[in-house]
């Protein structure tokens, strides 16, 4: 990727998960909501 010299490590997973538009997603992370979570509701 560039051949870059600095060390690059990330400190975080990430996962895709497709979603449609009858689904919600909801992100709550630990400093603002006292948790981490992710939150995935079919709408009505």
């Amino acid at each position: 990727r560039g051949h870059r010299e600095l060390p690059i490590k990330p400190d975080f997973v990430g996962k895709n998960i497709p979603t449609s538009l009858k689904e919600h997603v909801e992100v709550k992370l630990k400093e603002s909501d006292g948790e981490d979570a992710v939150y995935l509701y079919k709408l009505k």
